[in-house]
């Protein structure tokens, strides 16, 4: 045995590790590293301590498990668990309490006594001193008292067992967890347009380019999932198969075929048991006894004639009994009698019941015929006689016996218990609703060029396709395949948004799936095997006494053989002369002596069944001393019904031990079924989204070109009409106006990735919709925001810029353009929007500290100066003056009125926040950045991965403030996929962005996916979002649904982002139900405060879903998120 496994330093810090995961609750990986921990240091003699953990995983697993039959599989585990040491006597007595009670089985309420007395004879074995400490103390008797509980409880409901079965406790209710579905709108949207599509295109929809399903997880997801998905395709491709095994333990071994799993289970994993000698290994009959036992008619012989058969015409029996090929022969005399009838009936009844159950023995069945030889024999029938006429090898033989013999065999198969009530079946049911729950249910196959994925053509017919378990790739040609596929109904539309088979997360590696089961089932399976052992080892012993009755058996005869050539008064006893033997063997001390001595002794005594305890070999040949003259009869006698009862003992173990052996098969067959790994779910998580856009890019290129149509012909229509009338010398329409008139032009209900692809595609945009502010864009600037408003935020900060190169203009006049004054208007002394932007960005901690540090800018004649409106601001800020009654009010209105020309007249939060950073640029000095530069700036660098030609295009870096995205594309993408993160909304909707391989520089013209690259995370990220002003309580409590208070920015960007880089929304910006109209709310003191108007006190809201609520009810639209960076928060 090994020393400690905590002298390794690190398994100890691994053990830590564990134990810290499960005080969290992430049970899951807490089994797998203690798995791990003993898979190496299973010979520590400290290693009981990983099996009480790994125990208590599984208790905790069980009391949260979702039904009876997993809280069943879960106890199993723990059981396994416990059991493994003597020292955890007590936890495995408790755990065997749990189980027998859900499953209401005696045998288990027996195992808790039995463990819960050996764990109270360790207790008062413990001698307990005055010096004891007290604590110490009340610890034993406390546990003490809770071991006589478990006893006192597991007798009663043993006791209880004899006069009514056991009721087991009421099922646990499972709750559906079925994935969200789209909005019944969206839905529906789905369907009617799927309905108007074209057979051909429907039928083309199936075949799914390799190539473009690849590109779009380039999109979506990062480059491992890319990865995991090539690598998928790649061994799909050279094995023509989904499925694969793997073991889910440490070794990790991926295997071809469920039989190769199995046997690795058996030779690695201790999934199997074999006992040391070959003679001791129970066979169950082979299928020619099982089809002999099934097929006969079992009608009683007339046993006489039929001897007489045997001895008079042999011949004419040994052709008829040759001839029956089913073992069975009508030649036979049969006897009229109905008790042999109705006996050889239920004997039959109960044998085909054993083979069905798969228990029948092959001792069993030499056995029972055992009697029919015994009988003929006494008929004067050879066993040469039975051997020619085949009664040796046909259940037929048994048909000759009289009552007395079948009611022998009837009575003793009546004691056989054919079914074992240890929670085998309940582990069945719990890993059926676990795979019937992911278990992919269509058939994907690919064109010999392996250039497109083949989905089930039935999917154009019907929802529920037919299983297909196996998981083999079929070769077809697509233009057959789908030729004559028939086309109807949109039940594919119900396929494509139900995710309940689709592994939610992606790439996850193939150990974590089902690991909780899977490792419950294994624990399950390898304490069945111990059982086995346990059989076995009580079977070798019954095996060795009988061995001991035999030796004694043979010198009752070696002296009868004896006797016959001396005179009776010469004879010894039997009694005296086993006395002897005992005398003389008693020294050895061996098993062997000690076995035989037992059953001198039983013989002795009269035992109605051996015994097997020698506390004391001296006493126990006093005892046998003491019956020296025991008759010869009583002696013989005595042996004879010791033998018949070991005999039957042997049979009755022999059958346990097969239905043990049952139990191990099933368990490993359903240990076999969750190591497969069907590699469509990895197809799947991608392949649904990716068909999902599809529909929804046809169905938006169908409403652009339908849009198309409708301007041109508009177009059309007003040239044709200029030239009928005479030209107006009218003022050309305000930009505004064209605005509008742009937007009436528009498709209505656009979906959401076409808005996106309108935003970002600058070849889908006419020159002439270009707004002011990009005629002063540098081109490679135009190219990322050619329509508007998509990437207002980077556009002013690639145009500030430029415009610091000038130092005799000043920021004021630079940013005017942005805030569009209307002239002729009243200016206010108080905006909305300004005033809660302010309180949002003042609610940044990052900000106030970072201020505090630099908190006065450099400034000399070179450099603009810092207005003293915004010096006050900031002092006040810094030194908290600003949240006195009546400062900020002051505060903002000189904000107000020493920047009215470019700060008051805007009601655009989106317009201000940039408007605002731009403004605060001058907080600088010449040692760093400015302040907005280093909190607020994020450099994005796009570059593009040509999918066709391999060429890569590196984009001019951009400096924004965040991103804007379009608030109904977002909603729309979460009703239509449900339960998914807003990060991957974001990260979705980007997908959309593709820019030209341009032609003019080397590349091939195609467009793909662009990757944006940063090298540094700001600290604070800015989301603004932009709403159509028209939307329903409904539809802004949808859209604040799909916000999420906490995001990863390493899924929207990529290069200088590690992995769960988390940002915390700490402030947002609302527009209420009048345009004019702003709220603020900011996250103070764990909790979601409004603050009012003019000032920083506010009203409280509640948590992250109180605010989701307050947003629908108040119709109050979130127009700029503010998030910072977690890592500082902390």
């Amino acid at each position: 045995m090994e020393s400690s496994f905590k002298k390794d330093f690190s398994a100890e810090r691994l053990y830590k590790d564990a134990e810290e995961l499960i005080a969290k609750g992430n049970h899951i990986k807490a089994l797998e590293i203690l798995e791990d921990l003993l898979s190496i240091h299973w010979k520590a003699n400290d290693s009981w301590l990983l099996h009480i953990e790994q125990g208590n995983v599984f208790v905790e697993l069980a009391q949260n498990a979702e039904d009876r039959d997993m809280e069943i599989a879960y106890l199993l585990g723990c059981v396994a668990c416990f059991s493994q040491h003597v020292t955890v006597s007590e936890l495995c007595a408790q755990s065997l309490c749990m189980l027998a009670k859900n499953l209401a089985s005696v045998s288990h309420y027996k195992k808790c006594v039995k463990k819960a007395k050996e764990a109270l004879a360790e207790t008062k074995a413990k001698k307990l001193s005055s010096a004891t400490p007290m604590g110490f103390r009340a610890l034993v008797t406390q546990k003490k008292e809770e071991l006589e509980r478990f006893i006192e409880v597991a007798e009663f409901k043993i006791a209880a067992s004899k006069t009514s079965p056991l009721q087991k406790p009421e099922p646990k209710v499972r709750e559906s967890k079925k994935s969200p579905e789209p909005s019944k709108d969206e839905f529906k949207r789905f369907r009617s347009y799927w309905v108007g599509l074209d057979v051909k295109i429907k039928r083309d929809f199936l075949k799914v380019s390799i190539a473009k399903l690849i590109s779009f997880v380039g999109g979506v997801h990062k480059r491992n999932a890319q990865d995991a998905l090539e690598q998928v395709l790649a061994s799909a491709k050279n094995d023509r198969k989904w499925t694969f095994w793997m073991c889910r333990t440490k070794c990790s071994k991926k295997c071809s075929s469920a039989e190769e799993c199995r046997n690795h289970f058996e030779q690695e994993h201790d999934a199997d048991f074999k006992p040391s000698s070959e003679k001791d290994i129970v066979k169950r009959i082979g299928k020619d006894w099982v089809r002999k036992i099934s097929v006969g008619d079992w009608e009683p012989v007339d046993a006489v004639a039929a001897v007489e058969m045997i001895k008079n015409q042999l011949a004419d029996v040994k052709a008829f009994a040759s001839k029956a090929k089913t073992g069975w022969s009508k030649e036979w005399p049969l006897a009229v009698d109905e008790e042999r009838k109705q006996l050889l009936k239920e004997i039959k009844l109960l044998l085909v019941s054993f083979c069905e159950l798969k228990i029948l023995s092959g001792s069993m069945r030499d056995w029972v015929m055992h009697f029919p030889v015994k009988y003929l024999g006494k008929l004067e029938v050879s066993k040469q006689g039975l051997i020619d006429s085949h009664l040796s090898e046909t259940p037929q033989s048994i048909c000759f016996l009289e009552c007395h013999e079948l009611n022998q065999i009837l009575d003793f198969l009546k004691t056989i218990k054919c079914k074992r009530n240890d929670g085998t079946d309940q582990v069945c049911k719990a890993v059926d609703s676990v795979l019937d729950r992911i278990q992919v249910k269509v058939k994907i196959d690919v064109d010999p060029q392996f250039s497109f994925l083949l989905l089930n053509k039935k999917l154009l017919t019907i929802n529920d396709v037919p299983f297909n378990d196996e998981g083999t790739i079929n070769v077809f040609d697509p233009s057959v395949y789908y030729a004559k596929a028939q086309v109807h109904g949109d039940d594919i539309i119900s396929w494509l948004t139900d995710y309940s088979s689709v592994d939610k997360t992606f790439p996850r590696p193939v150990r974590e799936h089902n690991f909780g089961i899977w490792m419950a089932v294994l624990k399950a399976a390898q304490f069945t095997c111990r059982t086995l052992g346990t059989k076995y080892a009580k079977k070798v012993q019954l095996l060795d006494y009988a061995a001991a009755l035999t030796v004694v058996e043979n010198m009752c005869v070696s002296e009868d053989e004896r006797r016959r050539n001396l005179p009776e008064d010469q004879w010894s006893r039997y009694a005296s002369l086993l006395c002897d033997m005992c005398e003389e063997r008693v020294p050895e001390n061996s098993l062997t002596t000690k076995l035989f001595v037992c059953a001198v002794r039983d013989v002795f005594e009269g035992a109605l069944h051996p015994t097997f305890d020698v506390p004391d070999l001296e006493n126990c040949l006093n005892l046998i001393r003491e019956h020296k003259s025991l008759s010869d009869d009583k002696v013989l006698q005595a042996i004879d019904l010791l033998r018949s009862v070991v005999t039957q003992k042997v049979l009755l173990i022999d059958t346990k031990i097969l239905l043990i052996d049952n139990s191990r098969i099933s368990l490993l067959n359903n240990l076999t079924r969750l190591s497969a790994f069907d590699n469509r779910t990895y197809i799947l998580h991608v392949l649904k989204p990716f068909l999902l856009n599809e529909i929804v890019n046809m169905e938006s290129k169908a409403k652009s070109d339908a849009a198309e149509a409708n301007l041109l012909n508009e177009l059309g229509k007003e040239k044709q009409q200029s030239k009928e009338k005479p030209q107006s010398k009218e003022k050309p329409p305000s930009k505004k106006k064209r605005d509008k008139s742009k937007k009436k032009t528009s498709t209505s209900n656009p979906s959401p990735l076409d808005k996106t692809v309108e935003h970002l595609e600058p070849e889908s945009t006419s020159p002439s919709l270009r707004t002011v502010e990009e005629d002063s864009m540098e081109p490679e600037d135009a190219l990322a925001s050619e329509t508007g408003r998509l990437e207002i935020s980077s556009r002013t900060e690639i145009q500030e810029e430029a415009t610091e190169d000038e130092p005799d203009m000043h920021r004021e006049d630079s940013l005017s353009e942005h805030l569009e004054p209307a002239a002729g208007e009243v200016t206010t002394r108080y905006n909305s929007a300004l005033d809660m932007t302010l309180k949002a960005l003042l609610n940044i901690k990052i900000f106030k500290e970072d201020l505090m540090k630099n908190r006065q800018p450099f400034q000399d004649h070179g450099e603009e100066q810092v207005p003293s409106a915004l010096q006050n601001l900031f002092d006040a800020f810094v030194s908290e003056v600003i949240r006195n009654e009546g400062v900020y009010s002051c505060l903002l209105s000189d904000l107000l009125t020493s920047q009215e020309e470019f700060l008051s007249m805007s009601s655009d939060a989106a317009k201000v926040v940039v408007a605002v950073l731009n403004f605060w640029r001058c907080w600088k000095n010449p040692e760093r950045e400015s302040l907005v530069t280093r909190l607020f700036t994020l450099a994005d660098n796009k570059i593009m991965s040509c999918r066709k030609c391999r060429r890569i295009t590196n984009f001019p870096v951009q400096n924004c403030y965040g991103i804007v995205m379009a608030a109904d594309s977002i909603r729309e993408l979460k009703c239509a996929f449900g339960n998914i993160k807003f990060v991957d909304i974001l990260k979705l909707i980007r997908m959309g962005y593709k820019m030209l391989c341009d032609n003019k520089t080397g590349g091939c013209g195609k467009k793909s996916y662009v990757h944006h690259i940063i090298r540094r995370c700001p600290p604070i990220f800015t989301i603004v979002l932009e709403w159509e002003k028209s939307e329903t309580e409904k539809q802004i409590s949808e859209t604040t649904k799909a916000l999420d208070w906490e995001i990863d920015i390493s899924r929207l960007y990529e290069g200088g982002v590690e992995p769960n880089t988390n940002y915390r929304l700490v402030s947002m910006v609302g527009c209420g139900e009048g345009e004019e109209e702003h709220i603020c709310l900011a996250y103070e003191k764990n909790r979601w405060v409004n603050l009012r108007r003019e000032c920083l006190a506010g009203e409280d809201v509640g948590n992250w879903k109180s605010v989701v609520r307050f947003c629908g009810e108040r119709k109050v639209r979130p127009e700029i998120l503010i998030y910072e960076a977690v890592r500082l928060m902390t």
